[in-house]
């Protein structure tokens, strides 16, 4: 990532960070979805999925739950975002229970996506998967949470956007 970008990412975040934890309250998966303009210039699009069972898990993922599940998921939180011109960004939250849960996870072969090269200074580990035709994955464990990002854009900006949401929800994890 170029420095410049780096530091609009870092600014971004610092200003339009919001506070979801009190001393009271858990941190949920769906406490770390963005809010509208939270990245700005995108907005939630359609409802907010969740699941707490795997039944309501199988019913997103499928087949692929299993692996969470085998993993330690404990709940989903997912959210599609719509930006300019269109463009669609997903977001997928697993707590897995555990940060060596959520990191199991991570490193298990079946999720490891080809091809794909590592990101600094995005959670405690993170990626970005280059092998979708038309779109960019960005990947991070932090605490016992898995994120996945997508973006439906598979250009430079593409990817910088996925990053925003990312370093957001990573940003909200702290």
């Amino acid at each position: 990532m170029r420095i410049g970008a780096l530091l609009l990412t870092l600014l971004l975040i610092s200003c339009g960070g919001k506070s979801t934890t009190g001393p009271e309250k858990a941190l949920e998966a769906t406490d770390l979805l963005p809010r509208d303009n939270d990245v700005q210039g995108w907005k939630r699009s359609g409802e907010m999925r969740t699941a707490s069972n795997y039944d309501e898990l199988y019913s997103y993922i499928d087949g692929a739950g299993v692996l969470y599940i085998d993993h330690g998921f404990e709940a989903y939180a997912g959210q599609l975002y719509t930006g300019p011109e269109g463009v669609e960004v997903e977001i997928a939250i697993y707590d897995q229970g555990s940060a060596a849960h959520a990191r199991a996870l991570y490193e298990d072969p079946q999720m490891v996506p080809s091809p794909s090269r590592t990101l600094e200074d995005l959670g405690e580990e993170a990626r970005v998967d280059e092998g979708g035709l038309f779109h960019y994955g960005v990947e991070f464990i932090q605490d016992r949470f898995f994120v996945r990002v997508t973006i439906q854009e598979k250009t430079d900006d593409g990817l910088n956007t996925a990053m925003l949401f990312a370093f957001q929800i990573a940003q909200d994890i702290r």
